[in-house]
């Protein structure tokens, strides 16, 4: 019987919950910061990332005493709180330069790059060509976003970024930053303090274009590997040789020694772990050194309007998911939602684009979501820089928990489970197969990503490919082991999860946990999908509601081994599915659609509109339901008790409010935060 499983999946684990960036971005006064605490943890965001932002008021010093004095009491708070915290260990990113401290303390430790230009300037020549360009090593002049106005890209107070390919730079980095942190919030490490966050570092720092990470002393390493100096020039024509390839190789291993084995070690001796991620979707190799591999989803470059499938960007949700399966990693992340306003619109951001990312990252397997972000404060030009605040300062603020009671069920399904995948799709960093796995999707076979490197760890049993686990019949890529090459999904046999008619935009994925058999579906396109559907498993159909934290029994036949159902969901919606042989589930209650209700205006501002409707009512009760279309956040109230709200599917259950005899039912109707806080306005309304 699946009951007590299902009653487990439905009730919210704090270790699953969000854990956004919280911008601290303003003078920080601990009453404020105490607040915001505990308005979180009420609203289920159970733990933060405590991320140092632009804003913070040059009288604050980045690691000072009283930066640290403020840290301390957040940690104090979120122990007695219940709530854990993750550091970022930079002000602002990319990582890997103390605010520009590591190079204050020795320039020679700044950014290097190799680059061609026709004079030297008495820095190192490394090769010399006849038309009078050079290959010359130097110091880039990368830098980093800082934390204080006058500090960001371009700006001349921007800090230096330092040469993370040099252990000592790396050394004095870790020194400065997380020894200082360790020192002052040791008691709470293992316990309320659970990670530092690492934020794509880059080897030559921003606005340094026109360079090609370096370090000095590098050339010995490659010239010795049988590398050509001339042949770089390469790199800065789009050309490609052996040369470029041994130069590219070098860089990831000598980034991944120097920099990422030195903050995972740093981590794993003080019992918490490395977070984060690198600086691209498909560096998968990187993740090898964190103990909760991540990846970053920003830009809408994924997105509902584009579909979730195309470009390179669309690897990372698995990038993250897949590399944490074959490492035996329990957890993965994403730093979500970042800057995915839409149409370039700042705050141009929704509700139910937030519930298609949480579904299409959850679905590949991240079961760590990591808001981007929270904000402190949005006083003055804070509320542009990067927006938008996905949390406090947004429309959906007050209904919250629907969000992260959401995330931590997804997040709890996906963690200690295992996916039935039985395609390994064999790939490396830069080169994770994107276009090669459309069909995959489309047609609802399951794959994961498997790296060459981590081939080492795996051995072939019975014809099958085995590593942490998993079990696969099926591998594409170019290697010869024992096991059945395929060039595409067509040459699957006996899918698991089958549709009677194409559904192209329908994801699902096949998870075990606690012995249990279930599969979760998701929408990812912008029409309903209803089709028949079937399983290999056989038993009583039963749909658990995630997002409402209900469950029923839906019509099912088993027959051939097989159980077959109908399979409906709308946009912006997910069903788990389970099947149980030895119970039957009462199915959803039977409802009465209420139609002709007569909305009326009855009063608006720039942010608000109110409408209101009489419904009379004779009869018993009939599990009432009425549908609207509108824009955005609406909230309905029966003779002014709050009985709902939507944010993408506008049906609402009033059935339980409802007497006998007139009622009024009031709809309030919240526009987009872009009309509050840009210079766009966004329609909202009943259409």
């Amino acid at each position: 019987m699946i009951e007590a499983v299902i009653k487990d999946i439905l009730t919210p684990k704090r270790e699953y919950t969000p854990i956004p960036f919280w911008f601290l971005n303003d003078r920080l006064e601990k009453e404020k910061l105490r607040a915001q605490l505990e308005d979180f943890n009420e609203k289920g965001v159970n733990g933060v990332v405590i991320h140092p932002r632009m804003g913070i008021p040059e009288s604050m010093e980045y690691l000072s005493d009283e930066y640290f004095d403020v840290i301390e009491f957040i940690a104090e708070t979120a122990a007695e709180l219940d709530m854990k915290l993750v550091l970022y260990d930079e002000a602002m990113y990319p990582s890997g330069s103390a605010h520009g401290l590591v190079v204050k303390s020795d320039p020679e430790l700044a950014s290097h790059g190799i680059t061609l230009a026709r004079d030297a300037c008495g820095e190192k020549i490394l090769a010399e060509f006849e038309d009078g360009y050079k290959l010359i090593s130097r110091k880039t002049g990368g830098t980093i976003r800082g934390v204080h106005y006058g500090e960001d890209d371009g700006e001349a107070a921007a800090p230096m970024s330092a040469d993370i390919l040099n252990p000592e730079a790396v050394d004095e980095f870790i020194r400065l930053t997380h020894e200082r942190y360790y020192s002052r919030l040791k008691r709470f490490f293992g316990s309320t303090v659970i990670g530092f966050f690492t934020d794509e570092p880059s080897v030559t720092g921003r606005c340094a274009g026109g360079y090609f990470g370096w370090t000095p002393g590098l050339e010995d390493e490659f010239t010795a590997a049988g590398g050509s100096l001339s042949e770089l020039r390469s790199l800065f024509e789009n050309g490609k040789n052996i040369s470029t390839e041994l130069y590219k190789k070098l860089i990831t291993k000598r980034l991944n020694d120097t920099y990422y084995k030195k903050l995972s070690d740093w981590c794993s001796n003080h019992d918490i772990w490395l977070m984060g991620h690198p600086a691209e979707s498909d560096d998968i190799d990187e993740q090898t050194y964190f103990h909760v591999p991540g990846q970053d989803l920003i830009f809408r470059l994924v997105a509902p309007e584009k579909g979730g499938i195309d470009g390179v960007d669309s690897v990372q949700a698995k990038c993250s998911a897949d590399a944490a399966r074959h490492m035996g990693r329990r957890r993965n992340s994403n730093e979500c939602f970042g800057v995915c306003s839409r149409d370039g619109i700042p705050w141009y951001f929704t509700a139910a684009d937030m519930k298609w990312y949480i579904d299409w990252l959850c679905i590949r397997g991240v079961n760590m979501l990591i808001p981007h972000a929270f904000y402190y404060s949005i006083d003055g030009k804070r509320k542009d820089e990067r927006p938008p605040d996905v949390g406090p300062n947004n429309i959906w603020w007050k209904h919250y928990k629907l969000f992260s009671d959401y995330i931590k069920r997804l997040s709890y399904i996906m963690t200690d489970s295992k996916n039935c995948a039985e395609t390994a799709i064999l790939c490396r960093s830069g080169d994770m197969k994107h276009s090669e796995v459309r069909s995959f999707y489309e047609e609802q076979k399951e794959f994961n990503y498997l790296t060459y490197s981590m081939l080492e760890n795996a051995e072939v049993k019975n014809s099958r490919l085995c590593i942490s686990g998993y079990e696969y019949k099926y591998v594409m890529g170019d290697t010869e082991l024992g096991v059945k090459r395929i060039s595409g999904s067509g040459e699957i046999e006996n899918n698991d999860f089958l549709t009677s008619k194409p559904e192209k935009t329908l994801r699902v994925t096949h998870i075990v946990k606690n012995g249990a058999d279930m599969y979760l579906a998701v929408n990812e396109g912008l029409e309903e999908i209803n089709t028949e559907a079937s399983v290999p498993l056989t038993g009583n159909a039963v749909l658990v509601d995630l997002w409402r934290g209900r469950y029923y029994g839906i019509p099912s036949e088993s027959r051939e081994g097989r159980t077959f159902f109908r399979l409906r969901l709308r946009p912006y919606e997910s069903a788990l599915l389970m099947f149980d042989e030895s119970a039957e589930y009462s199915p959803a209650p039977e409802r009465t659609l209420i139609s002709g209700l007569d909305f009326r205006l009855t009063d608006e501002n720039t942010e608000q509109k109110i409408y209101t409707a009489v419904y009379e009512k004779r009869g018993a009760a009939q599990n009432e339901y009425f549908k609207v279309s509108c824009g955005e956040m609406t909230e309905c109230y029966i003779n002014g008790i709050f009985c709902g709200v939507s944010f993408f599917d506008n049906e609402f259950d009033i059935g339980d409010f409802l007497h006998e005899g007139q009622n009024e039912i009031r709809l309030v109707v919240t526009g987009l935060a872009a009309n509050k806080y840009s210079d766009k306005r966004i329609p909202f309304g009943l259409e």
